[in-house]
């Protein structure tokens, strides 16, 4: 009769988790809210080096504390992390996880699945099914539902791009969806944005250097991030940083700087564009990009076969100092053995001059900027929600071991 309870001890104290060890810390019941990862490498708040030495503290799915003691925290779950590297969740800044239209609920959490199981806590939807993004956020944000979190967009364009000036689209506007003139009354159109759950709006074209400004002011009056394109077709990316837009997409779009028509030409050569490129003047735009503090959501992953030339024009960006966040614009393949994002970190290292630890940034501390939670996610700090990767092998040598995933962690829990 005495043999089971020994058992069951021995069962407890030798439980095994993919991460390493998990232990009581005390002989009394263990406390199941409370995680605490032991004898790691932490990745620091600003992103920069690991810290030795420091237990993390996870309880109510929030950083509690990076401690050298753990006698404060008596009962809770313990796992030995046997040196493995501790970093924040990675955040896409730019995807597409639903149809525009008639969207399949389950394929979007199917996306939203495969980013968490690769690391990717959370990301930002550009443009897609409101009501389908709706309800995902919610019932991932309750537990319902597993996945990364969703912040997206309410889409907005002017006249000519719904409608080429010809009246041509027929079915009703969506609040994620608008069509905006200078007769619209721009409060009322931000009020339904803000009132479907988008956490921003993307002004994606056809908008003037004179109207485009007051779009983006009435977007900050409801507390609505300002997301849009680069060139916003006719406003010019300096004109769209001038008006105020938090951040741009793509830097293939600064093929607008140039004046040089034979470079848009189909049939023109790929080394011809390459040397324009070279030359373009790109300084003051870089000088105002970091003036009004916007962020570049680069986006190479769609041009790196079309426009090859992105790479080294992104290095000059980048060179020059202006903030960038990694996003991929992809439609989701669950069948790819990784998410694009992890390309688009690798070509940040391998062609366009940054660190790792800037690459990393780029995906956790920027990318929380992108969409105002910075003072919840993005890096592993006190009191932030407790999204975490845990990586066999340091990043920060090799940004590949980002593919090298021990545990996700995502509100305080185990993913994987």
């Amino acid at each position: 009769m005495k043999k089971y309870p020994m058992l069951m001890l021995i069962a407890l104290f030798g439980l095994i988790t993919k991460s390493g060890k998990a232990s009581a810390h005390s002989a009394g019941p263990i406390d199941t809210t409370t995680l605490i990862l032991t004898n790691a490498n932490i990745l620091d708040a600003k992103g920069a080096h690991f810290i030795k030495g420091k237990h993390l503290v996870i309880s109510d799915g929030k950083i509690r504390s990076l401690t050298t003691s753990l006698k404060k925290w008596k009962g809770a779950r313990v796992i030995d992390l046997q040196g493995k590297y501790i970093i924040p969740g990675l955040i896409d800044a730019h995807v597409h996880v639903t149809a525009n239209r008639k969207n399949n609920i389950e394929n979007t959490y199917s996306h939203l699945n495969y980013f968490l199981r690769h690391g990717i806590t959370s990301v930002r939807d550009a443009a897609g099914d409101g009501s389908a993004l709706r309800l995902a956020q919610e019932e991932i944000r309750l537990g319902k539902r597993s996945g990364s979190d969703v912040y997206f967009a309410a889409f907005m364009a002017g006249d000519w791009y719904f409608n080429r000036d010809q009246h041509l689209r027929k079915e009703p506007y969506q609040p994620w969806e608008q069509l905006l003139t200078p007769a619209t009354d721009l409060d009322s159109a931000m009020a339904a944005a803000k009132a479907c759950g988008a956490t921003g709006v993307k002004l994606y074209h056809s908008f003037d250097k004179d109207f485009l400004p007051k779009v983006i002011a009435a977007a900050k009056r409801h507390g609505l991030k300002t997301w849009g394109h680069t060139m916003m077709y006719p406003a010019k990316p300096i004109e769209v940083v001038g008006a105020g837009l938090e951040v741009l997409s793509h830097v293939s779009m600064l093929e607008n700087l140039t004046t040089d028509t034979l470079f848009f030409r189909r049939k023109t050569s790929l080394a011809y564009k390459d040397s324009v490129i070279a030359q373009l003047y790109i300084s003051t735009f870089c000088r105002m990009m970091k003036k009004k503090k916007a962020i570049l959501d680069a986006t190479l992953c769609v041009s790196e076969e079309r426009d090859p030339w992105v790479f080294p024009l992104l290095k000059r960006v980048h060179a020059a100092g202006v903030e960038i966040a990694a996003g991929t614009d992809q439609i989701v393949d669950v069948n790819r053995p990784y998410p694009r994002l992890l390309d688009e970190l690798r070509y940040f290292v391998e062609q366009c001059g940054f660190t790792n630890a800037e690459a990393i940034r780029s995906a956790t501390i920027t990318g929380a900027k992108v969409v105002g939670q910075e003072k919840h996610i993005g890096s592993i700090e006190k009191g932030k929600q407790a999204d975490i990767i845990v990586l066999n092998g340091d990043p920060l040598q090799n940004i590949a071991e980002l593919r090298n995933i021990q545990m996700v962690i995502k509100s305080g829990k185990i993913r994987l």
